[in-house]
């Protein structure tokens, strides 16, 4: 039982020790390292995946904050009155548990406001897979925190229990950047691709027999029964046909005439033409009378705007379906409908809403620009505070640097709506968090401050060994000093500009020319003259000259 004691506190002391620590940085660092790397090449995603929200990460982080504690002890600081090395080391570890409480207990997220309208919810930074159930005349709300990237393992297998059914979730592969491709397969169903445009680019869709779907506010019924309200889509003898209930502006792309399709009659459906149906514009791109609809990876790297394609399969009871599901952070994402056995199951990825106790209502978004250009030069968001629970209704102005604070929640201005009439804020919750790391920050300065003046310090006893130098040593090189800075001076004194100026007179006439600032302000040149020179030399005058003949001869 001692050898076995004995063995424990040596593989502690090893773990603890000033050379474990010594370590424990340089994997640090050679972890941020190679995460940079990372970031540029796949994404933050994957960077946080493989590295900062990684296990391996959080114990390298732990060990270290174990080893300085262990180090104060063991080396008996506060005996030995080192009281600045052990608020130095104090500091890190309060740094490192304010972060931990960060990690897993603030977040963060982006809430938009349209003008004369409030908000009180925001969309999650962070991943979620949204499951909304119906079952026996109830809904059902859960989701699943996930951090999908480029590289790692992304594999995720779970099962959830909704009343009695259970219901099995696995994704099977992650695709970045995803492209549908539509390629020929004999095996496979007759293929209609749709495009719509849209502010995001091209998206496309694909339409099988059988198929009810609404694409982008338009209903598309590929069967063979026609339905109101929809585009209705048939496949007879290999012809495609269409029939809608309103008319539609046919647009032939190839020579771009353009015709009108009676409405409640059947036309013949031509592809690569633009139709138009007075509120959505679309394509049918391509068709294959036997094909299947490939998701192939587009560009590796996950930006916080990409599309994200997730095979997903969802078990429910005996039934078993398998399909992609597409999202991007910042979005709610596409969901995907399950139904089996009176169970209704909706999935989608991207953020959780999370609604805040209080709202915001936008009285006013207002953009500044740089006169004569259209660049935004500032913008800001005029709200209104309202809390029902302790009855406040206040005023304030967000914009850049200025920040609304209430109730543990910071909001700052991030962007707006291309028309300007909405706002875009970005909102953090974090207050213990905050708290633990400035008390860290503060610690860490004070350790800092204290190291230049205790005399228990290894600052100290060098400072004193380099006060014992011999006096020879120290006025040798001094003296090689100040002549070099006085041979400096002496060529310097050599090159000294000489400016060829206007005349005075001349410079007095130029200055009473009205011109305008880079704000849009007018003014004298005068004036101008003396706020530049002013940045340039500190002075108003340069040389016995004034700023007017000076900034008149950098002109000529």
């Amino acid at each position: 039982m001692a050898n076995a004691t004995s063995l424990f506190s040596k593989i502690l002391l090893k773990l603890f020790n000033t050379k474990a620590a010594g370590a424990y940085l340089l994997i640090f660092a050679a972890a941020i390292g190679t995460a940079t790397f990372i970031e540029n090449d796949f994404g933050t995603s994957a960077a946080q995946k493989l590295i900062f929200q990684s296990t391996w990460f959080e114990v390298l982080l732990c060990l270290f904050s174990i080893t300085l504690i262990v180090n104060v002890i063991q080396y008996k600081f506060v005996q030995r009155r080192k009281w600045a090395l052990i608020i130095f080391h104090l500091a890190m570890v309060v740094i490192l548990i304010g972060a931990g409480i960060t990690r897993y207990f603030g977040y963060e997220g982006v809430m938009h406001i349209r003008e004369t309208s409030s908000s009180n919810v925001i969309y999650s930074n962070d991943t979620y897979l949204n499951y909304n159930a119906q079952y026996n005349g109830q809904d059902f709300r859960f989701y699943e925190p996930v951090l999908f990237a480029s590289i790692g393992n992304n594999r995720m297998d779970e099962t959830y229990l909704v009343e009695d059914k259970k219901v099995d979730v696995v994704v099977k592969e992650v695709i970045p950047n995803p492209v549908q491709t539509m390629v020929s397969d004999p095996e496979g169903p007759p293929t209609l691709k749709v495009v719509f445009g849209s502010e995001m680019g091209r998206e496309e869709y694909f339409l099988h027999p059988g198929d009810k779907q609404q694409l982008k506010g338009v209903k598309f019924n590929f069967t063979d029964e026609d339905i109101p309200g929809a585009v209705n889509i048939r496949l007879i003898d290999g012809q495609l046909s269409l029939q809608s209930d309103r008319d539609l502006i046919q647009t032939v792309m190839a020579d771009r005439s353009v015709d009108t399709l009676a409405a409640f009659t059947r036309h013949p459906l031509m592809l690569r033409s633009l139709y138009n149906n007075g509120s959505q514009a679309f394509v049918f791109g391509d068709f294959l009378p036997a094909a299947k609809v490939q998701m192939k990876a587009g560009n590796q790297k996950i930006e916080n705007s990409s599309t994200i394609a997730i095979l997903l399969n969802v078990s429910i009871g005996d039934q078993s379906f398998e399909r992609y599901l597409l999202g991007s952070k910042g979005t709610l994402g596409r969901p995907e409908v399950f139904a089996a056995d009176g169970l209704l199951l909706s999935v989608s990825y991207g953020s959780r809403i999370i609604e805040l106790p209080f709202s915001l209502y936008l009285n006013d978004f207002i953009i500044e620009r740089y006169p004569g250009t259209n660049s935004p030069a500032s913008f800001a968001s005029e709200v209104t505070l309202s809390d029902s629970r302790s009855g406040i209704e206040e005023n304030y102005r967000i914009y850049m640097n200025n920040v609304l604070d209430y109730a543990g929640y910071r909001f700052f201005q991030s962007s707006y709506d291309r028309d300007e009439l909405g706002s875009y804020l970005s909102v953090n919750y974090d207050v213990p968090g905050t708290v633990v790391t400035y008390i860290g920050y503060i610690l860490l300065t004070l350790g800092l401050v204290l190291v230049f003046f205790s005399k228990n310090t290894r600052f100290h006893q060098l400072s004193q060994n380099i006060k014992n130098l011999r006096d020879g040593a120290v006025l040798l090189p001094l003296f090689l000093i100040m002549g070099l800075a006085s041979s400096d001076l002496q060529a310097q004194q050599a090159v000294a500009p000489q400016l060829k100026a206007v005349d005075a007179h001349h410079g007095e006439l130029a200055s009473r020319i009205v011109v305008q600032d880079f704000r849009g302000r007018m003014k004298p040149l005068h004036t101008l003259d003396r706020e530049l020179l002013r940045k340039i030399s500190g002075s108003e005058s340069y040389l016995s000259f004034d700023a007017d003949q000076v900034i008149l001869s950098m002109y000529a």
